[in-house]
């Protein structure tokens, strides 16, 4: 007769093998992957791939960066998160736990997984040309889907004032901790901005021609710039409605970013009254997990200004 404790010790063992086995794929995945990383030339992140294909004229306006000490820092403190096993494991069961209840993005902001990194304070005072020196020379930033306000927060530093909106009820609360004016996402009074940035949320949001709109009333006119980031190519996806499309379309035409970006200049970016004044590419970072260190994606970034 088989004891009940020795039967319940075995199904229990059974009931982990499957979990251990799965984070014994997870680390022989995340060997492979973060050799892959190691192989990568970083410093093709930073340049066009077919610069031949952008008009003459767009392309005397890109300006080059460089991954500089703060971009390096983040990546590293992303290898070293990733590596930490049991923060691992414990922000994988939180998040899941987590979206039961609420959207990823929330859940991941809550919990401090996934935090993401566009460009160091030194690369956004560049794209701006504002002197090292400076400090608030710029009166207001607006921060549009700020999310955590990890990306906020190298730029605050530059101005007076600094506003942000965000759809999450729960990122609006952490921004608010930081001192951030949290504005709703379509009222934002009668203020004008001396920069509003938009960081990878024209493909991520329901009405992205609305919002270009808006960018353009509520830019200072006399000396405003309004920063766009974009992956290309252009995807867009809206996490908060059920078949996940934006109400509003943009349309672009061409496969290769360097197409793409001629078609967002002239069919998009003009016609609503901008000026393009610098244009650049940066990769778009996110901490890892437990399958990889971190993850990239080429990120194309539009200074405008109002024609």
């Amino acid at each position: 007769m088989t004891n009940n404790n020795e039967c319940c010790s075995c199904c229990q063992q059974s009931s982990y093998l499957p979990v251990r086995s799965a984070w014994a794929k997870a680390i022989i995945s995340k060997v492979e992957n973060d050799q892959h990383l190691e192989d990568i030339d970083r410093r093709t992140w930073y340049r066009l791939t077919r610069s031949d294909l952008l008009h003459d004229e767009y392309r005397q306006l890109f300006q080059e960066l460089h991954e500089d000490e703060d971009t390096t820092k983040f990546i590293e403190q992303s290898q070293e998160k990733s590596d930490n096993t049991p923060v691992q494991i414990l922000h994988s069961l939180a998040s899941s736990l987590l979206t039961i209840f609420i959207a990823r993005t929330s859940a991941n902001g809550l919990i401090g997984r996934g935090r993401m990194f566009v460009y160091s304070t030194a690369q956004f005072k560049k794209l701006l040309d504002i002197d090292d020196n400076e400090q608030y020379s710029l009166t207001s930033l607006l921060d549009i889907g700020a999310g955590d306000g990890s990306v906020t927060e190298r730029m605050a530093g530059v101005f007076k004032k600094v506003y942000a909106t965000e759809i999450s009820s729960i990122m609006q609360w952490r921004l608010s901790t930081y001192g951030y004016t949290v504005l709703d996402i379509d009222q934002w009074r009668d203020l004008k901005f001396d920069v509003i940035t938009c960081l990878n949320v024209l493909d991520r949001c329901e009405k992205p021609l609305s919002l270009l709109k808006k960018i353009r009333e509520h830019l200072n006119p006399s000396n405003g710039r309004a920063i766009i980031t974009l992956v290309l190519p252009f995807k867009p996806y809206f996490e908060y409605n059920n078949d996940h499309h934006p109400d509003e379309a943009i349309y672009i035409k061409g496969r290769l970013p360097e197409e793409q970006i001629n078609e967002l200049i002239l069919n998009v970016f003009q016609p609503l009254g901008f000026r393009l004044r610098k244009l650049s590419r940066l990769p778009y970072l996110c901490e890892g997990d437990m399958e990889r260190s971190y993850y990239f994606l080429s990120d194309y970034i539009f200074v405008l200004e109002v024609a």
